[in-house]
């Protein structure tokens, strides 16, 4: 009888082992599975506003794509400078003729150069913190129409070093800059865009 408490002992310990290295595998596979759409998710939330920055897919997208969906393209930048981008382009678009917002969409080979090259190009020409000064900014083409004015007189009054594109979205081979005095504003016109495209 001793023997079978002493194996039933045994057994109980073995199996409670057994269930914590069940327990600590699948963490272990968790932790270390490489999802890279829901990393992306995670690291796309903009603000507290919960709109995704990054809209993964491998669409190529091109001017054509835009233009033929209703975005009125005024110019098409020399990229030169602009570290892999294909092309530039800046423009308005909104259903309403009479209110339209500006946009800067800049096209590069992949979405992997999209947000590892393009992202931070675009970090630095939108949002509060953006750099659209001609001595600073390191690529100016476009410059002009990435600023804004502000002051109490009118369109052109005060000081011109505001940048007019409050935040960016990346979907597939597109940086999109979009015009708003606030992150949440920008993002807003930029999905406003994008979902004409889907």
């Amino acid at each position: 009888m001793n023997i079978k408490i002493s194996s039933t002992r045994h057994n109980s310990k073995l199996a409670a082992l057994l269930l914590i290295l069940s327990a600590l595998a699948i963490v272990a596979i968790a932790c270390g599975t490489n999802d890279s759409s829901s990393f992306n998710d995670e690291i796309a939330a903009a603000g507290n506003s919960g709109t995704q920055k990054i809209i993964v897919n491998d669409r190529i997208y091109t001017i054509a794509d835009l233009v033929t969906a209703g975005f009125k393209k005024s110019k098409s930048y020399d990229v030169d400078g602009l570290e892999a981008a294909v092309s530039a382009h800046y423009g308005f678009y909104g259903k309403d003729p009479y209110d339209r917002q500006e946009y800067e969409v800049r096209f590069y080979a992949t979405h992997a150069d999209a947000v590892a090259i393009g992202a931070p190009w675009a970090d630095e020409a939108t949002g509060k913190d953006a750099v659209v000064l001609r001595d600073i900014q390191r690529w100016d083409e476009g410059l002009k129409e990435r600023r804004q004015c502000a002051g109490n007189g009118g369109h052109h009054s005060g000081k011109c070093d505001n940048a007019k594109y409050g935040d960016y979205m990346i979907a597939g081979n597109m940086v999109l800059m979009c015009e708003g005095k606030t992150s949440g504003d920008a993002l807003e016109a930029c999905q406003a865009l994008l979902a004409i495209l889907s």
